[in-house]
């Protein structure tokens, strides 16, 4: 069935745009190119306009409530300040919460590292903080025993968000979420982080092992390859959410229009595969509104916090990213 809403292309393009020139103006300053994107694409995404003055009052609060010694650097002090204005959570108190839930995870047994904040983030979501970190120390350790090369402190989101579902067998989560990843990779997905997130997201929607999952998304990636859209590691996480809002609908021509748009604009002619990454989150966010009835009913997990949470984790990448290259 072919989708009657068409995504505006050029709509969706002058939002980002005119939120990446605000935090680019905000007085924030050092932020990475792509952390000042994502934070663009946040705002872009609700169809909201960042408050430039807020923005850099919340970054300067964070700065101040944790002082000097900390893991966290500017640009994931302003990924932060971004995902809490964004999700109208930007206050003192939900800062100090963050700061809190990321000491819970430090006891829990997880590494101080920039992941470990965005993870903090995502224990927003809990009544019961340190029950969730405990439960998300035991997934991240199957994760291990899974792929013991492959799992790393960036998991720890990964882990998190599985931790926040009702499901109280560890195992069992791990399993489904294996089950998704085995499944990814027999279909030529390079086995890697973006791999086990896509491979959560399916755990996340479903919380069983459903092979038409393994289908839709297979689908979506074909369509894209027709359209002359490549898909990469970076995309693995939003393809997969993109492959269950559309639910068999065809993917109109406005998210390779938002492509070809993004790629003329000035700031994003750096890296076609960070482009294409932003262009099908934005997509997504839309294309979520037009879902069906029974689709909403049978959700395990808010869609919307789903795609909040795929922008910390590439929040997260990308910081961890700009932190390679300063230190090369």
């Amino acid at each position: 069935m072919d989708s009657e809403y068409v995504f505006e292309s050029e709509k969706a393009t002058k939002l980002l745009m005119k939120n990446y020139d605000l935090v680019k103006t905000s007085g924030v300053s050092f932020i990475d190119k792509r952390i000042r994107f994502l934070i663009a694409r946040l705002f872009a995404g609700n169809n909201d306009v960042i408050n430039p003055e807020k923005f850099s009052e919340i970054n300067k609060e964070i700065k101040r409530q944790l002082g000097f010694f900390t893991a966290l650097n500017g640009n994931v002090r302003a990924s932060l300040a971004g995902l809490l204005m964004a999700n109208d959570n930007a206050s003192s108190e939900s800062i100090s919460q963050v700061i809190s839930n990321y000491n819970t995870l430090i006891d829990a047994g997880f590494k101080r590292t920039e992941y470990t904040y965005f993870a903090a983030y995502l224990l927003l979501e809990s009544t019961e903080p340190a029950q969730v970190a405990r439960k998300a120390k035991i997934i991240h350790e199957l994760f291990k025993k899974d792929h013991p090369f492959l799992t790393k402190s960036e998991d720890v989101t990964t882990a998190v968000f599985l931790a926040n579902l009702p499901e109280e067998d560890t195992a069992k989560l791990a399993a489904i979420t294996e089950y998704y990843f085995q499944a990814f990779a027999n279909k030529g997905f390079r086995k890697n982080d973006s791999l086990q997130f896509l491979a959560t997201t399916g755990t996340l929607l479903y919380g069983e092992e459903n092979s038409g999952f393994i289908r839709k998304v297979d689908n979506v990636v074909e369509e894209l390859r027709r359209k002359g859209v490549k898909i990469k590691p970076l995309h693995y996480s939003s393809i997969g959410i993109l492959a269950f809002v559309m639910d068999g609908r065809k993917i109109d021509s406005g998210l390779v229009n938002l492509i070809d748009e993004l790629s003329q604009q000035p700031g994003l002619k750096f890296g076609r595969e960070f482009v294409v990454a932003l262009a099908i989150s934005m997509y997504t966010e839309k294309q979520s509104g037009q879902m069906s009835k029974e689709q909403l009913e049978g959700l395990m997990v808010n869609v919307h916090i789903l795609i909040a949470m795929e922008q910390a984790a590439a929040a997260s990448a990308a910081a961890a990213a700009s932190a390679a290259a300063a230190s090369s």
